[in-house]
C-alpha cells in the first residue's frame, strides 16, 4: 500500500518509480532541458487539463514550486510557453492553457464570466491605443 507521501513524490518527483505515465512533450523539448519548478509547474497544468480542471492560479503554483515569492507563478507560466510546450490564452483575472503535446485544454474557471482579454497596465501609451492623452501638446518634450 503507497502512502499519501509516497504518491505525491510520484507525482513530482522523476525518479520516483511509479505507474503513471510519463509527461507529454513535444518532440523539440526534453525534460531534463527543464528546471525542477518548471516540471512541477508542467505538471500541475498538464493534470489540470488532462481532468478538465480550471488552470491552477498563481499561488498554488508558488506554493507546489517551494517559492515565497509572488511573482514566480506567472514567470513558470512564461518560461513553459517561451519553450513551447504551453500556449496561453491570458485574461484580466484568468488564464486558460492548451498542452502543445497533447491539445487538451484547461477549463475555464467558474468565476470566469467574461471574455475580457488582459489589458497589462502601462505596456502602451494612450496615444498609441488611439485615446486621448493626458498630456497637453505644448507639454510634450
Amino acid at each position: 500500500m503507497h502512502t499519501a507521501s509516497h504518491c505525491l513524490d510520484a507525482f513530482w518527483d522523476d525518479d520516483c518509480d511509479s505507474n503513471r505515465l510519463p509527461m507529454p512533450l513535444p518532440p523539440h523539448v526534453m525534460a531534463d532541458q527543464l528546471a525542477p519548478a518548471e516540471r512541477i509547474a508542467y505538471r500541475l497544468i498538464n493534470h489540470a487539463a488532462e481532468h478538465g480542471h480550471p488552470c491552477p492560479v498563481n499561488i498554488d503554483l508558488e506554493v507546489a514550486t517551494g517559492f515565497n515569492s509572488t511573482s514566480m507563478g506567472p514567470k513558470l507560466v512564461r518560461k513553459l510557453e517561451s519553450h513551447g510546450l504551453i500556449r496561453v490564452s491570458r485574461f484580466q483575472r484568468f488564464r486558460l492553457v492548451e498542452i502543445v503535446a497533447t491539445g487538451k485544454q484547461t477549463a475555464r474557471h467558474p468565476s470566469m464570466h467574461g471574455d475580457r482579454p488582459l489589458v497589462r497596465r502601462g505596456a502602451r501609451s494612450a496615444a498609441a491605443m488611439g485615446l486621448p492623452g493626458d498630456r497637453k501638446p505644448y507639454a510634450a518634450r
